[in-house]
């Protein structure tokens, strides 16, 4: 259990700003701790260097000592940079007096895992614990008794692994994914936290922007992400793949393919930037995470992401297509299943 006298400090939280359960555990830092400043970070090595710049900026600037909270984002491309841009910042903290708290829900590397926890608190879920990292924050910090933070960790729990009680809940995924495609999408996810933090979870401006502005867009987008659907047959596995439109969810595209396509296996969405998520069907043992570790990238055993990209290339030079993703499964399926699934 993490020490709760944190609550008279102050607490920077880190959080994954892709998906609600990271939002939710920016916003139930801030429901216990008032005094919480949230950060909203990605994966990639200009984001962890970010970060850390963060980190260090705002440790050297505050009157209070307190703590770090990294959550819902993983260390797990091997990149020792990376992880010493982290440690170089964790040091300094202690120094001014903070502690640093790791908690995440992803598959970690063991060597990676050892790195860090020589100077964080790292706090881990398996897959097979069917937790998600907002869960991992309200059970860490004793805030069981808070009803709104329970209430934030049981949303992010069926949101995250995808469960039927989801279709009783407000469109909050869908909303979060069409506010980052937005230029000011940082403001509205920020909102998002903020409302959340005090047991809002949907109201009228939200439902106002879904009927408005992404219903409209909705339908027709999925419907030319389907028409591009190309199915490859790798490593004896009936694999689909399409580039992911910026406001579609990934969880609704993979589901709506997995719908329509009862023979395919896996899913692959990809983007222009290089980034590429990866699905599998309900009931299946592919691992994904162990296809995107070899994609320089992580996640769980049924949905995961990594990044393609050849040498040199950067997140503004890559161009994706179908063919070099079907290529690079091809490599990294190989692999996986010689180790077997």
């Amino acid at each position: 259990m993490i020490n709760t006298t944190t609550s008279k400090g102050r607490i920077l939280s880190i959080t994954h700003e892709q998906d609600v359960d990271g939002l939710f555990c920016g916003a139930i830092l801030k429901n216990a701790f008032p005094d919480t400043f949230i950060f909203l970070a990605n994966y990639g090595s200009e984001n962890i260097k970010r970060i850390a710049d963060v980190v260090k900026l705002n440790v050297s600037r505050s009157s209070k000592s307190g703590t770090i909270v990294i959550s819902d984002l993983a260390l797990n491309n091997n990149n020792l940079q990376d992880i010493k841009l982290i440690e170089e910042a964790a040091n300094q903290s202690k120094r001014y007096g903070w502690n640093l708290v790791w908690l995440d829900h992803h598959s970690w590397q063991e060597e990676i895992r050892r790195r860090v926890q020589s100077f964080a608190m790292l706090i881990l879920s398996e897959d097979q614990e069917q937790k998600c990292a907002s869960e991992l924050v309200v059970e860490n910090f004793d805030l069981k008794k808070r009803t709104a933070c329970e209430r934030m960790a049981k949303f992010a729990h069926i949101v995250d692994f995808r469960l039927p009680e989801i279709s009783t809940l407000p469109p909050l995924p869908e909303i979060i994914t069409f506010y980052r495609s937005l230029s000011d999408r940082y403001r509205k996810l920020q909102l998002i936290i903020k409302k959340a933090s005090k047991g809002i979870f949907w109201d009228e401006e939200l439902q106002q922007e879904y009927e408005e502005k992404y219903l409209p867009l909705k339908e027709s987008t999925i419907s030319s992400a389907m028409k591009s659907l190309l199915i490859h047959h790798i490593q004896g596995l009936v694999v689909a793949i399409t580039e992911s439109p910026r406001i579609l969810s990934k969880s609704l595209l993979a589901e709506r393919i997995f719908q329509e396509r009862p023979n395919v296996i896996l899913v692959a969405l990809y983007a222009q930037d290089g980034r590429v998520s990866i699905r599998r069907r309900a009931g299946t043992e592919i691992r994904c995470d162990l296809i995107a570790h070899r994609l320089n990238g992580g996640g769980h055993s049924y949905a995961a992401a990594g990044v393609i990209r050849s040498n040199g290339e950067s997140a503004t030079t890559t161009i994706l297509t179908a063919t070099r993703v079907a290529q690079e499964l091809q490599n990294a399926l190989k692999d996986v299943l010689s180790i077997r699934l």
